[in-house]
């Protein structure tokens, strides 16, 4: 009894602590909710100029050196590439979702930028902060039946000493031709819309059999994506 009420405060501050924390971000958006279709994600697309060769950045908690403008974190269309940033402002990074939503699922890479796009959109589609760990999913797209637009697909996988991660957001189906929307970490967190899937080892990959051959697939699919 004695050591609980010692450690009554501890958890009262504790408590306090985490829930200023989820507080702190602050986000509601509900218009897209439950529409999973090409459509839709045009109009997300539109809404929040996610378009095909800008980026997405948000401020960071430690000094960086990428991508972004301080009025409107997120979107440009100037070109970067590591050799020369142009317009780049020192101190954005990462990616504008919410990161007690990435690093609790994603802590090795801290920000997650691709993981924390596709939850981005994943919360836009259902209304859940976090479709990485609250979807449903799946292990092959057999046991999916196929791929939807909307579902995430995430990879983790390792060759030799190459460590590949990614998330991207199924944006149409096409027959056997999967495209995706995405951005790509290793290119400033650049926007790609209805691309193959890219994830420094495969590149470009729209077909069903090739993204169904990837290792580490996992296939995360919204509870209101049902046919």
């Amino acid at each position: 009894m004695r050591l609980l009420r010692r450690l009554a405060p501890l958890l009262l501050l504790a408590v306090t602590v985490a829930s200023s924390a989820f507080a702190a971000f602050d986000f509601s958006d509900d218009r897209f909710r439950g529409i999973f279709t090409t459509e839709n994600l045009d109009a997300i697309i539109e809404e929040y100029e996610l378009y095909d060769g800008w980026y997405w950045t948000t401020k960071a908690r430690i000094p960086q050196t990428f991508h972004g403008v301080p009025d409107h974190p997120g979107w440009t269309d100037t070109a970067v590439n590591k050799y020369n940033r142009t317009n780049y402002v020192q101190g954005w990074y990462g990616c504008r979702w919410g990161s007690n939503f990435v690093l609790a699922e994603d802590p090795l890479y801290g920000y997650g930028e691709c993981f924390g796009f596709a939850q981005f959109i994943g919360y836009l589609l259902d209304g859940e902060m976090n479709p990485h760990r609250d979807w449903d999913f799946y292990y092959s797209v057999d046991a999916a039946g196929g791929l939807r637009v909307g579902d995430i697909i995430r990879v983790e996988y390792k060759i030799r000493d190459n460590e590949y991660r990614h998330s991207a957001v199924v944006y149409a189906v096409n027959g056997d031709e999967i495209l995706f929307l995405q951005i790509s970490s290793n290119n400033y967190n650049r926007i790609s819309v209805g691309s193959g899937f890219s994830d420094g080892n495969h590149r470009d990959e729209s077909s069903l059999d090739g993204i169904a051959r990837i290792k580490g697939l996992k296939i995360l699919r919204s509870p209101l994506n049902q046919p």
